[in-house]
């Protein structure tokens, strides 16, 4: 069955997959670090409802 060329092959899907885990990785750490930025991100989301509900 050959696949449209829109749709990514395994290789390339792993590939993004990695980038993007990374990313999330790096900034994890740089907010963890960085109490400033990490209160800054904090205020910019109170109020925001939860969509899960609340206590979640």
């Amino acid at each position: 069955m050959k696949v449209p060329g829109f749709i990514p092959g395994p290789v390339v899907l792993a590939r993004e997959a990695l980038i993007v885990m990374g990313g999330a990785i790096i900034a994890a750490a740089v907010i963890g670090q960085v109490p400033a930025l990490r209160d800054w991100i904090k205020r910019q989301w109170a109020g925001v409802p939860n969509p899960l509900g609340p206590g979640s």
